[in-house]
C-alpha cells in the first residue's frame, strides 16, 4: 500500500539534523531506530571491508532502509550507484530530459506523509535525490531542478573506472549492507556480482519499490538548488 498523501512540507528539517548526526560520527537514523540498536550489538567489519567505504555508505543506507521497508536488493543497488556515479546515465540528450521532467511533473500528485524534500546520497549531504512532489508543493519550479539535473550530470560525468573500484569496495561490505534490511549478505552479494560482470549498469527500482513508493526524483548537487 502507498503512504498517505498529505500535502505538508517536512523537507529540511529532518534532513539536515539527520547529516548533523552523520557529521558527529553518528549513523543517520530515526531516534527510535537509533535508540534501538543502542540495546543490541553493532555489526563489526567483515574481512576485506575497509572501515572507510563502510563509515561513508552504511550510513546513507541506514537513512533509505528505515523509510523505505520495501526497499529490495534492486534499490540498494541503486542507491549505490547513484551514489557514486550520480545522475550522468539519465542524460544522453539534455532536451529529452526537459520532456522527461515535465511530463512526469504534471502527472506528479502531493507529497507523501513521510516524503522529505531532500534525501541523501552522500554522507556529506552534497549529493541528493530531491524529491519531486514536495518540491512542487513548496511552490519552486521544475526548471530549477531541471538546471541542477543537467549541471550535476555535467559535474559528475561517468567514469566506469571509478564506479567499479567504488562498488568493488561496498560488495566486500555486504554483510554489513544487510544489518537492517530485509536481505541478507549473500543475496546482495550475488546480485552485486551479477551486475558487475555486466560492467556495473544502471538499472531501474523493483517493482515492489515503484509501486508503493512511486518514486519521483532527481539526482542532484545540492549546492545547485540553493
Amino acid at each position: 500500500m502507498a503512504w498517505r498523501e498529505v500535502t505538508t512540507d517536512r523537507a529540511r528539517t529532518g534532513f539536515v539534523i539527520a547529516l548533523a548526526v552523520l557529521a558527529a560520527g553518528g549513523v543517520l537514523a530515526s531516534t527510535s531506530a537509533a535508540g534501538d540498536r543502542a540495546t543490541r550489538p553493532q555489526p563489526q567489519s567483515e574481512a576485506g571491508c575497509s572501515e572507510e567505504t563502510a563509515a561513508r555508505f552504511i550510513p546513507v543506507i541506514r537513512w533509505h532502509a528505515e523509510r523505505y521497508p520495501h526497499l529490495q536488493v534492486e534499490d540498494l543497488y541503486k542507491l549505490l550507484h547513484q551514489s557514486v556515479a550520480g545522475p550522468a546515465h539519465a542524460i544522453d540528450d539534455p532536451e529529452m530530459a526537459r520532456q522527461w521532467l515535465m511530463r512526469e511533473w504534471s502527472a506528479l500528485g502531493n507529497p507523501f506523509e513521510t516524503e522529505e524534500t531532500y534525501e541523501p546520497l552522500s554522507s556529506d549531504g552534497r549529493l541528493v535525490r530531491v524529491n519531486l512532489r514536495p518540491w512542487r508543493t513548496a511552490g519552486h519550479a521544475p526548471e530549477a531542478v531541471l538546471s541542477a539535473f543537467v549541471r550535476t550530470a555535467g559535474t559528475l560525468p561517468p567514469d566506469t573506472a571509478h564506479i567499479r573500484t567504488e562498488l568493488d569496495a561496498i560488495l566486500a561490505c555486504s554483510e554489513l549492507l544487510a544489518d537492517g534490511l530485509p536481505l541478507s549478505g549473500p543475496v546482495i552479494q550475488s546480485f552485486f556480482n551479477d551486475r558487475a560482470r555486466d560492467g556495473y549498469p544502471a538499472i531501474h527500482h523493483s517493482e515492489e519499490y515503484s509501486r508503493t513508493y512511486r518514486p519521483a526524483y532527481r539526482v542532484v548537487l545540492r549546492s545547485y538548488l540553493d
